[in-house]
């Protein structure tokens, strides 16, 4: 007898639901996950690890357990409710999620020999579903520090490499999971792995569209402003253009006081470009030009101690993450100020951003993802943003996208195809990106670290010539899903 296909095992009398569950083990790759399921227009909520199986039951049509830097194994491993595996939902697991799939299912997971982070050819079987309409050999982005040494009861092995499982399968649960990440683009076909696991294997719907989530953008603008006015940031690049316009179609020109910081970072004549962009759509844009506030602010750091400590001036800062903290809250208290010298009540106005699904990410937000460590903190996601957030005087309603997505909404919009289509710049990036230096040298790298580096480089990735040089300066980074500098 065959397996059912395409969710035949669901009672034809129950509602089928069409989302999907991203449960978030600390992967700074889960914004791909969330990106590339969208991107198949099926819709998808970022989770904490261990949301409970209450919380997804009758919402969501599959679930996919993101990667992580964590070992299950250890004392000190994210904490996972078992009891959402025996829920019936099908189930793709991811790096960290693979092994959590296999360690919680009866399985073992051990530490490797050595940790692995390279782009490889793995042998496939491609009598299974999750693989349907692939080639036996593919190349992958394979990344582990751990491996799966014993299969959990009823699972095969649906991939390897040089004896190293890294896929397996229980068919007849509907559970699946790769030690490699189909989510990025070193995967050659992995997005053709999602679309097996979102409809051949779970059977939900392709039905989340722009259109439709267009309006709903409009809607919770007008249902959380209501009669107020809405004041918007507009740092000069596309998010927050098209936060101005969307708010702008939502309740009027009049209602929306949209205002330019030039805080001394922009490119030669942008704050005028801006300002045409946004005319051609009907707003009126005040521009504050304050680039000796921002050079000469300071701000308040908390450290994870809950020590506090004083950083900047800006304009001698060399930390990316002090510049982002200095930069994000003067914008903060600047705004303040310009709403007290345009007489807007504050008790009558919203503060509209245009932060995006992955800044959030990024910056570690728990409406994006409570497990995630902090890549970089953005200067629409800072301690004094979340509080205005929790006292509910901010509306975002371009949290829920990714860029691409924004950059559609953008052109719906009738916003300029140069803005529109432009390379990601927000306003602080030149600030923020220059590296500088206080004149100390970091400590320079190992011969066995340069030696890898230049392993990396011969390996071929690009067709571009390349040399290597160790800097005299400290840049940012992400190293195993965590946040170096």
């Amino acid at each position: 007898m065959g397996l059912p296909v395409l969710g035949e095992c669901r009672k034809k009398n129950e509602i089928m639901a069409h989302k999907v569950a991203i449960l978030d083990a600390g992967a700074q790759y889960g914004k791909l996950i969330d990106r590339r399921v969208r991107e198949l227009n099926v819709e998808s909520d970022v989770l904490p690890l261990n949301t409970p199986p209450e919380k997804l039951k009758g919402v969501y049509g599959a679930i996919i357990i993101s990667g992580g830097p964590g070992s299950c194994y250890a004392a000190d491993a994210p904490e996972f409710n078992p009891a959402v595996l025996e829920m019936g939902l099908p189930v793709l697991g991811v790096c960290y999620g693979y092994q959590v799939l296999n360690f919680v299912k009866g399985g073992s997971v051990e530490r490797a020999d050595k940790r692995e982070d390279r782009q490889e050819f793995i042998e496939i079987e491609t009598s299974s579903r999750l693989f349907a309409g692939l080639s036996a050999r593919e190349r992958v982005l394979l990344t582990h520090g751990d491996a799966v040494t014993k299969l959990a009861p009823g699972f095969r092995v649906i991939g390897s490499v040089d004896g190293l499982t890294v896929a397996l399968e229980n068919e007849e649960k509907r559970m699946y999971g790769t030690q490699f990440h189909p989510e990025v683009d070193l995967s050659d076909n992995g997005v053709k792995i999602f679309s097996n696991f979102l409809f051949g294997i779970a059977g939900l719907e392709a039905n989340f569209t722009g259109a439709n989530r267009h309006q709903a953008a409009l809607k919770e603008i007008r249902d959380v402003v209501g009669d107020k006015e809405i004041l918007v940031l507009v740092s000069g690049g596309v998010d927050s253009s098209v936060c101005a316009a969307l708010c702008r179609e939502a309740v009027g020109a009049e209602r929306v006081h949209a205002v330019h910081i030039d805080h001394g970072f922009m490119r030669h004549e942008e704050s005028e470009t801006v300002c045409t962009a946004l005319g051609k759509v009907g707003l009126d844009l005040r521009v504050v030009n304050c680039a000796a506030d921002f050079a000469a602010a300071t701000t308040t750091v908390k450290g994870k101690d809950g020590s506090e400590r004083v950083v900047g001036p800006l304009a001698e800062s060399i930390s990316p993450e002090d510049k982002r903290m200095i930069i994000g809250d003067t914008f903060m208290r600047i705004t303040e100020r310009e709403v007290t010298a345009m007489k807007i009540d504050p008790n009558k106005v919203f503060l509209a951003q245009g932060t995006l699904r992955p800044d959030l990410i990024e910056s570690g937000s728990h409406l994006a993802s409570a497990k995630a460590d902090v890549i970089k903190t953005h200067h629409n996601d800072t301690a004094l943003v979340r509080q205005l957030r929790q006292e509910g005087k901010i509306v975002e309603p371009l949290r829920d996208y990714h860029k691409d997505e924004v950059r559609r909404l953008g052109e719906e919009l009738g916003l300029p195809h140069h803005l529109v289509w432009r390379q990601p710049f927000p306003g602080p990036g030149l600030a923020i990106r220059v590296l500088c230096s206080d004149g100390t040298c970091p400590a320079a790298p190992g011969a066995d670290e340069m030696a890898k580096v230049r392993e990396v480089v011969a390996a071929g990735y690009t067709k571009a010539k390349l040399s290597v040089a160790c800097l005299p300066v400290r840049t940012v980074g992400v190293q195993v899903e965590l946040y170096i500098y």
